[in-house]
């Protein structure tokens, strides 16, 4: 689960008296007593800090761009965290007055990664979190939209973007035969790709679907268990920076990507998703693919030299996916 992946950009290091000059206003009077940087994220920064006189811990989250993925993820904590565990935001600067990027306070939430829940918890522990990730994905997933896109102010859709055979088609061809996509895969493998898809597209067009909240990155380095003594439960959902109005699919994919086929934690995730009322296509697996295919391809077009250990993984995911059958 992207294992020893580079980031495209170093972290922040910051020394404590830095972060106590960062979040000043938010705490005015108060000292920081230590922070630790935290997260497998591979482009923002997050420090667990505490504070003097104050027994909670809190999260200092600096956003890697402008204010506009910072405005988009509280934005949307506000929208949906009646039904979808998250971090309340305490407090947020987006001027860049104080800092040369946008920064916000945020609640600390305890858990273990699902990732490490998959790697070392009992069956037990992993069918319940799979039930409990399900759930929530369904939870997103009633947060819809009039149109598929990306968002802008107060979460409109700013920039309109459909997904069909024939934009699947020009999206893979470009990536596969223009971009880098198609060097890291080399000659071989960007044919087999290419078929692949040629065979499959069509499904794309016979699907109407009303565009739904779409995480976008939605894996078990984004999420958050509390682990009890009857399984595990989501404590958070992290990391929303990549979100936007699309095809439920995507996220579905990206929670199995590393998943086999019919194992244990899909069974139970895919039947906890489904008992929300939500009815998926009978060829699910497969629209669920060529959403990933489109992610895959464009992480590969966006990848260098200094990334081989990301680019080997994602040739290997590649190579798994042209073996599916639906």
């Amino acid at each position: 689960m992207k294992e020893g992946w580079e980031r495209t950009n170093l972290p922040l290091s910051l020394d404590l008296r830095q972060i106590n000059e960062i979040i000043e206003p938010a705490f005015p009077g108060k000292r920081l007593k230590n922070a630790e940087r935290i997260g497998t994220g591979l482009s923002n920064s997050n420090y667990k800090i505490h504070l003097e006189g104050s027994a909670e811990p809190f999260v200092l989250r600096l956003f890697r761009e402008g204010g506009s993925i910072a405005e988009k993820e509280l934005s949307i904590a506000k929208l949906v965290h009646r039904t979808v565990p998250v971090a309340d935001c305490i407090y947020a600067d987006m001027s860049c007055n104080s800092f040369n990027r946008p920064w916000a306070i945020l609640e600390w939430k305890e858990g273990i990664l699902l990732r490490d829940v998959l790697r070392n918890g009992t069956l037990q522990d992993i069918t319940s979190a799979a039930a409990s990730v399900g759930s929530i994905l369904a939870n997103i997933h009633a947060y819809t939209f009039s149109e598929s896109g990306f968002f802008g102010d107060d979460l409109m859709i700013s920039d309109p973007l459909s997904m069909n055979s024939e934009h699947f088609l020009s999206f893979m061809e470009e990536s596969l035969f223009h971009n880098l996509c198609g060097k890291w895969l080399g000659d071989e493998l960007t044919q087999a790709l290419w078929s692949f898809c040629q065979s499959h597209s069509s499904v794309l067009s016979e699907q109407e679907q009303q565009p739904v909240l779409v995480h976008s990155d939605f894996n078990g380095l984004n999420i958050l268990m509390h682990q009890g003594s009857v399984g595990c439960s989501i404590s958070a959902v992290l990391d929303w920076e990549y979100a936007f109005s699309w095809s439920r699919y995507a996220d579905i994919a990206n929670m199995l990507r590393y998943e086999e086929d019919h194992s244990a934690f899909e069974k139970h995730f895919i039947r906890a998703y489904q008992e929300q009322g939500i009815v998926l296509a009978d060829n699910w697996r497969l629209l669920s693919t060529l959403e990933d295919l489109i992610a895959l391809c464009d992480m590969l077009n966006n990848s260098s030299i200094n990334t081989p250990n990301r680019v080997r993984d994602l040739q290997r995911l590649v190579v798994r996916t042209i073996q599916f059958v639906s």
